[in-house]
């Protein structure tokens, strides 16, 4: 079975994990992902009489490691097709499986941040507005790196490789799709037998389902006890329990994942 099965969204909503431990540090905003802390919210002081100082409410990102952004708890943001441009889809502070919306900061310009997201087409960015009133902002020092030619994963801790393993990776005609992504979801409980002990939920899409699918087109990497270091799934990345339970272990919900020939 090459990715998550459309019924994982009833069976294991209330099994995604949180952001784990503190890898994920948050910079700005309230209410972060657990294992996150926040600063306070910008404010304004006033003195006595005087007209209150206007708020500048534009999200500070970090400087270092992988940036995220996450949206904060009860709060919505908009999802736009280009830095202004026309909204097309707004989501809130929890994703469609119920982990803390948390999005990689693939590309800035100005007050944007260009984000991979599900909602959009491989290789599309999403825009969202750098706002602290609906925004907290973090980081991570962990990423993966999946190479299809190799059949290999990495897992990287600030540019340096802790961990590689190889993995399985889609059959000619429904291939692992390639660029960059990011992890969106964790589940430990709740899956099928095929997919191990464990599965992390990508950004990514097959857009080559196999004829007769039904089991939705998101993308993941999911342990299996089938062979390893062959081009066998619909498109997920197989790999060896202990290797998906470290990811989940490491790497936290908005780690980006580059998937590359």
């Amino acid at each position: 079975m090459g990715h998550l099965l459309r019924w994982i969204a009833i069976s294991v909503l209330l099994a995604a994990s949180a952001v784990v431990g503190a890898v994920l540090i948050a910079l700005n905003g309230a209410d972060p992902p657990p294992g996150t802390s926040a600063s306070v919210q910008p404010g304004e002081v006033a003195g006595a009489g005087s007209e209150p100082a206007p708020v500048d409410h534009t999200l500070a990102l970090p400087d270092r490691g992988h940036r995220v952004v996450y949206v904060l708890r009860g709060h919505r943001v908009d999802l736009h097709s280009e830095p202004g441009g026309p909204v097309i889809k707004t989501v809130g502070d929890e994703t469609e499986f119920g982990s803390p919306h948390v999005f990689a900061v693939a590309e800035t310009e100005g007050r944007w941040v260009g984000v991979p997201t599900p909602s959009l087409d491989n290789g599309v960015l999403a825009w969202i507005r750098l706002d602290s009133r609906d925004l907290g902002a973090g980081y991570t020092q962990f990423e993966l790196v999946i190479d299809l030619s190799d059949r290999r994963a990495e897992v990287f801790e600030q540019g340096e490789a802790v961990r590689t393993f190889t993995v399985s990776v889609g059959a000619p005609g429904s291939e692992t799709p390639t660029g960059r992504f990011a992890v969106t979801d964790t589940f430990r409980r709740g899956l099928n037998p095929s997919y191990g002990c464990c599965a992390v939920a990508l950004t990514a899409r097959q857009p080559n389902l196999p004829s007769g699918w039904l089991g939705g087109n998101r993308i993941a990497i999911h342990g299996t006890s089938g062979p390893l270091g062959v081009a066998i799934s619909s498109g997920c990345v197989r790999a060896a329990d202990r290797d998906v339970s470290a990811i989940i272990d490491t790497a936290p919900l908005g780690a980006p994942v580059t998937v590359r020939e």
